[in-house]
């Protein structure tokens, strides 16, 4: 062995590293950077089988981006009215009935909302209509049948005036039929300040309910009758939910606990965000807060982001000062616990969760002040290995390793750089590695367990054990890792040699283990995962088992020689 020493410092490539701890990948811009959007709508608007995306934007052209189906929205665009909206809430929904989605925007600051109805073909600029008194502060809208006629029916939620729902009469402009105007929510002169509304059944009575989120006042939950009136009020007196100093600004209603009642994530904008547990009847119970105290959270949005079959929150914050965007793991009882960050940092005010390509992993769209961004969730395989160890990255060898460790490491520097990662991975022993990139960072331990503590620690949260038997007929050092077997006959070493190949998410971060029996094993994984015309060959594959054997007898290793037994 030789002490890797200055060989290291050629790995160590100073310059500024962003902080990760997600496996959504990078960034995708959606607009041109300049929108100030402040709401998302989310629907397959023209039929292509594709998620398409329509962006409202305070001040500026609202406009729907059209989805390829493969993560981006850069091919088709078209606008949603005259580009001098006050957009402050974009819902799709099929209002007239003819199977193609809508969309209806809500404008704030005494402006006129509308309706665009859908061309047939994804377009939205032959007819419109106008609801509402013209002078609304919308900043809510939501739609369903609610009185049970098959129309979809439409709740509005104001910024100090009275809130309405429009029952729909199926015909033409289905909203402007005075009679079918009926208020609900706080009475004036006070009335609330609503900035979200959700439509759901909150005591089972099969009925839908409006959930109310105010800024400045308490929360309600309004029981339905069927009729579109809502009467009695969990809101008014001591069944209310929330604080009126939290400005909440964001709903999410859904079972977050499996005991099939529905419960409430808030967003609050000057306060800790909070899931409160539904009781059956209304009202809200048990709350769980979540997340700091002091975050600017514009909206919430739930979805499984990791598979556990527990509900995950995502939750934007900023408004108009950047601030950090997360992800908090739920435990499937109501509490969120670990987190992990979604970008660097926006003035955000829009999340929602959706499918943007084909691989069935949940996506992110962020509404922001600025650029939005699109998220793809990542799965942990080689073929997105330049996506996942992108930035904040770091090589371990061990502190008395092999010097072709560090050359392995340096060819998978190379091959990343070459498989477009944005940053330059930096180099470490696992003597200097620090305990904010242990703990945080994405890492890249290279060399076996015997010389990389490293390896060894992360060969053991990942279930990866290995034998050797010198006394065995024949003599073996063996690899195991889930139920695969890699078996080495140690009379046939130092000509031939094995190696792992490993990658997995562990503490929110991207961990790829590289190591063999000896040098020529561990360097032949390196040369192979360093060659980025290999990565797509195991598309879906985290683990390979890989085999080198001297062919020509020079003692060298060649990318011919190379030979991958397993890929999982």
């Amino acid at each position: 062995m030789k002490k890797i020493g200055i060989l290291l410092i050629l790995l160590i490539l100073l310059g500024f590293v962003m902080p990760v701890g997600t496996w959504y990948g990078p960034p995708t811009n959606l607009g041109p950077g300049t929108d100030n959007t402040h709401c998302l709508a989310l629907e397959d608007f023209d039929k292509d089988g594709y998620i398409d995306i329509a962006v409202g934007n305070f001040g500026g052209q609202n406009v729907v981006y059209f989805g390829d189906g493969d993560g981006t929205f850069d091919s088709r665009q078209v606008n949603i009215g005259g580009g001098t909206d006050l957009t402050r809430a974009i819902l799709a929904c099929d209002v007239n009935d003819d199977t193609w989605v809508d969309i209806i925007v809500g404008n704030g600051s005494g402006t006129q909302n509308y309706i665009y109805v859908n061309d047939g073909d994804g377009t939205f600029d032959i007819t419109s209509y106008s609801f509402g008194t013209g002078t609304d502060w919308t900043y809510a809208l939501a739609a369903a049948n609610i009185n049970g006629d098959t129309f979809t029916d439409l709740a509005v939620g104001n910024i100090g005036q009275q809130n309405y729902v429009y029952l729909s009469d199926g015909v033409d402009n289905p909203y402007d039929t005075p009679a079918n105007e009926i208020p609900f929510g706080l009475p004036g002169p006070q009335y609330g300040n609503t900035w979200d509304l959700v439509l759901a059944d909150m005591n089972d009575d099969t009925f839908l309910d409006l959930v109310e989120a105010n800024h400045q006042t308490k929360n309600h939950v309004y029981l339905g009758n069927g009729t579109g009136s809502f009467g009695a009020a969990y809101g008014l007196g001591q069944h209310d939910f929330g604080l009126s100093i939290e400005f909440t600004h964001s709903l999410a209603v859904i079972d977050l606990n499996g005991d099939t009642i529905l419960d409430v994530v808030e967003g609050n904008d000057q306060g800790q965000n909070r899931a409160r547990l539904g009781i059956g009847t209304g009202a809200m119970g048990t709350s769980y807060a979540f997340g700091p105290v002091d975050d600017r959270t514009q909206a919430v949005a739930l979805a499984d982001v990791n598979g556990d079959t527990h509900l995950d929150v995502a939750v934007a914050n900023g408004r108009s000062n950047p601030e950090q965007n997360k992800i908090y793991l739920g435990n499937g009882d109501g509490t969120f616990g670990d987190s992990w960050n979604v970008g660097s940092g926006d003035a955000s005010w829009d999340i929602k969760f959706e499918h943007f390509n084909s691989d069935a992993l949940i996506d992110i769209v962020v509404a922001n002040e600025g650029q939005n961004y699109v998220y793809l969730n990542m799965e942990t395989t080689i073929n997105n290995i330049a996506t996942l160890f992108d930035t904040y990255t770091f090589f371990v060898a061990g502190d008395n390793a092999y010097c072709t460790d560090v050359l392995g490491s340096a060819k998978i520097a190379f091959g990343l750089a070459r498989g477009g990662t944005s940053g330059n991975p930096e180099g470490r022993t696992d003597l200097i590695l620090t305990t904010t990139e242990h703990d945080t960072g994405n890492l890249i331990p290279v060399g076996g367990p015997g010389i990389n503590p490293i390896a060894d620690e992360f060969d053991g949260y990942f279930g990866i054990t290995w034998n050797y038997d010198p006394g065995a007929i024949p003599p073996v050092f063996q690899i195991f890792a889930e139920g695969y077997t890699l078996t080495l006959n140690l009379n046939d070493y130092p000509g031939e040699d094995i190696c792992i190949v490993y990658i997995a998410e562990h503490n929110n971060r991207n961990v790829m283990l590289v190591w063999g029996y000896g040098w020529r094993g561990t360097y032949a994984g390196s040369a192979y995962i360093g060659d980025p015309s290999k990565w797509a060959l195991h598309t879906g594959a985290h683990m390979l088992m890989i085999r080198w054997i001297d062919g020509n007898g020079d003692g060298l290793v060649q990318m011919g020689e190379i030979a991958v037994e397993q890929s999982v």
